[in-house]
């Protein structure tokens, strides 16, 4: 994997970016990632079709755009990271809402119940260069655009999507609407078998996934809207990584939202937003498995953790004369997690079984982010967070793996903690786009797995609790360069974060360990396109991200390996013919042992290339259909970041989670 470097040069440039103009987002399969809408900022289509084909969750579909990797642990519920930085240092918001997974083992993280194609957008902030939310590495907020109907209207959105070993997804989003109000009715279903390797290795990977959602609107005017969402999901998945399957990932939802935009030359929205959902989650060794007795689990074992979050929102947006837009907001969030569980499900059912608090979690917060135009070249974006975060301790014992409980020394304890965050950017407008230069800080509280999932303990203490929160200052610069011919754009990151929480595997059935050191890492993405001829174009796009632990003079685990895309389309009338020539570089940078609470560095991993191709036909305007394959050669694979495969009866015991081998798919979209 040595050319990638220079290939990477040729093709990139010292600073590059993908072309995305909204015309083309209606007639091509994404195949190497957005650009950058505004400085730091990606706004994606999430119904365009991509390549490689992502599962049906929002884990998956992150991937696809430029310095996202994901951990496949199965078919489904991937866990995304950005920058090698996942779990809580992700803010992810679901339409306004706070999400969480019940499992404590990140079986269910926040994008699995979340679907793609349910929704009209998803925007992204690197690093902390915004405080509308209190994200760390990245802000992701999957949202569904609210609309005003002069006339009474129905459009709708149709998707389908058929590929090898069994997989079926389907997804309808369909709006009636009228001068009073309008209903949105959202629907989805995905189901697939097991997948196989470049190998021919069958991977315990099955699910089957639904969700419906319903927004109803009252619009009395422009100038006023009051919205009910609800929204429901389940469904049950195969992982190849772990000793137990997903049976129940059943989701309920509800939020009311008032929005108001008066007539007013200083205040132009202001927005009210609350919320309640509780995620119910039950795993178990015996369902989707041959059931097979080992030393832990001597008998059919089920666990059912829950977690209902609920919360409000209060923002607004000033247009202040000269030159000034202000945001402002205050919010409150809160969940509490319970657990229970059966060691011999047939003869004590879990369900017989009181549930058990173990945390309690509450954040409140309140910012202000402005934005002065000093001429009409340069602009000046400035922002401060400060939110007050406190968790409760409600775990009596502590009962690490399958040792003995023992008393918690953290028991019915509570602690408090007021964290800041803020940043400072500069944009200069160019001719044909733009460059920035920010520095931001974000203070992080430690998230439940950190301080109180699975039982982890700390050095000093048999208890993770008091884990220190951690801060993480960055310094964010990029370049956009927009021409007929071709678009350039990059951006680069230094980042120094004090008291970073790493966590140690622990070994000979001991808890893992969470500790606080410092740390630093550095990169950047860069993405190039070049319009050839009117009918040929070609683009490429290329991750890198490096990372120290300063305290152990080591490298920083669970960072992903260098990342190279090329890919090239050829337009003939409706019909659009894509490569894309997939190049991930070998990782020796690897802390075995270490890692976070999503997975754990387990050596090093070789580079592989993977080529995949597609044709897409637009039909007419509204109906488009493609054809693709994956993995064109069959090759046998596993992402660096992907977990260590479990041993499961009746399954070839392979050293990681590979990835699927050769997928031949089919997709079609329909709007109206």
């Amino acid at each position: 994997m040595k050319a990638i470097y220079p290939l990477a040069t040729c093709l990139l440039l010292p600073i590059v970016s993908y072309a995305n103009e909204t015309t083309d987002i209606q007639e091509r399969i994404v195949i190497i990632g957005e650009s950058m809408q505004s400085p730091s900022e990606w706004v994606v289509d999430s119904k365009q079709p991509r390549q490689p084909l992502p599962a049906h969750d929002a884990g998956d579909f992150l991937k696809s755009l430029a310095g996202f990797s994901a951990t496949r642990k199965g078919g489904a519920s991937a866990d995304p990271l950005f920058r090698g930085m996942g779990a809580g240092r992700l803010t992810i918001v679901n339409d306004g809402q706070m999400l969480q997974g019940g499992c404590s083992s990140r079986m269910d993280p926040p994008t699995a119940y979340i679907t793609p194609q349910s929704y009209d957008s998803v925007t992204i902030v690197k690093g902390p260069q915004t405080v509308l939310f209190a994200g760390s590495a990245a802000s992701i907020h999957f949202e569904r655009e609210a609309t005003f109907f002069e006339v009474p209207e129905f459009t709708g959105y149709l998707n389908a999507t058929t590929a090898q070993y069994g997989r079926l997804n389907t997804t309808a989003d369909l709006t009636w609407g009228a001068q009073p109000g309008y209903v949105r009715v959202n629907a989805s279903a995905a189901t697939a078998d097991d997948y196989e390797d470049g190998s021919g290795n069958s991977i315990n990977s099955q699910y089957e996934r639904w969700s419906g959602d319903i927004d109803l609107a009252w619009t009395p005017s422009r100038q006023h809207r009051l919205m009910l969402k609800l929204g429901v999901s389940d469904g049950e998945a195969a992982y190849a990584d772990r000793s137990m399957d997903g049976v129940l990932f059943d989701r309920e939802s509800v939020a009311l939202n008032y929005q108001w935009q008066p007539d007013n030359r200083s205040l132009e929205e202001l927005s009210v937003n609350t919320y309640f959902n509780t995620i119910d989650h039950v795993m178990d060794n015996y369902s989707l498995r041959e059931f097979t007795p080992s030393m832990m689990m001597p008998s059919p074992t089920a666990s059912n953790p829950d977690r209902y979050s609920r919360g409000f929102k209060i923002a607004s947006e000033w247009q202040l004369p000269p030159s000034g837009q202000l945001k402002t907001g205050l919010e409150h969030n809160e969940s509490a997690h319970r657990n229970r569980s059966s060691k011999d499900q047939f003869n004590q059912p879990f369900e017989s079984l009181n549930r058990v608090d173990d945390a309690f979690i509450e954040q409140d917060g309140i910012y202000a982010e402005y934005r002065h135009s000093i001429d009409q070249e340069w602009q000046l974006v400035s922002g401060y967070r400060l939110d007050h975060w406190k968790m409760t301790d409600k775990r009596t014992d502590i009962q690490p793996m399958s040792a003995p409980a023992q008393s918690n020394p953290t028991a019915n304890e509570t602690r408090s903690e007021n964290l800041h965050s803020g940043f400072l950017r500069i944009e200069k407008q160019l001719k044909n786009g733009y460059w920035y230069a920010g520095w931001g800080q974000a203070e992080r509280f430690p998230d439940y797995w950190e301080a109180i999932g699975n039982s982890r303990q700390s050095p000093t203490s048999e208890s993770a609790f008091y884990t220190d929160a951690e801060t993480n200052q960055q310094w964010d610069i990029g370049l956009d360069i927009n021409t007929d011919k071709w678009r350039l754009d990059a951006s680069i990151f230094y980042s120094r974060v004090d008291d970073f929480i790493l966590l140690q595997k622990g070994m000979m059935m001991q808890p893992d360990t969470v500790r606080n050191i410092n740390a630093r890492t550095w990169g950047g993405e860069t993405t190039l396109s070049y319009q050839l001829t009117q009918a040929w174009s070609v683009s490429s796009a290329l991750a890198i991200t490096r990372g120290s632990n300063k305290t152990d003079d080591n490298y920083l685990p669970q960072q992903p390996a260098d990342e190279l895309r090329i890919g090239t389309d050829y337009r003939h009338n409706a019909l659009t013919y894509s490569l894309l020539w997939r190049l991930v570089d070998k990782q020796e940078r690897t802390a075995v042992n270490q890692g976070n609470v999503i997975g754990y560095d387990i050596g090093n991993s070789p580079g592989y290339g993977v080529l995949s191709a597609n044709i897409d036909w637009k039909i007419d305007p509204k109906w488009q259909l493609s054809l693709g394959v994956d993995n064109i050669l069959d090759k046998t694979y596993a992402e660096h970041l992907s977990r260590s495969a479990a041993s499961i009866s009746g399954y070839q015991q392979i050293d990681k989670v590979n990835e699927p081998g050769r997928t031949v798919w089919l997709q079609t979209n329909y709007h109206f």
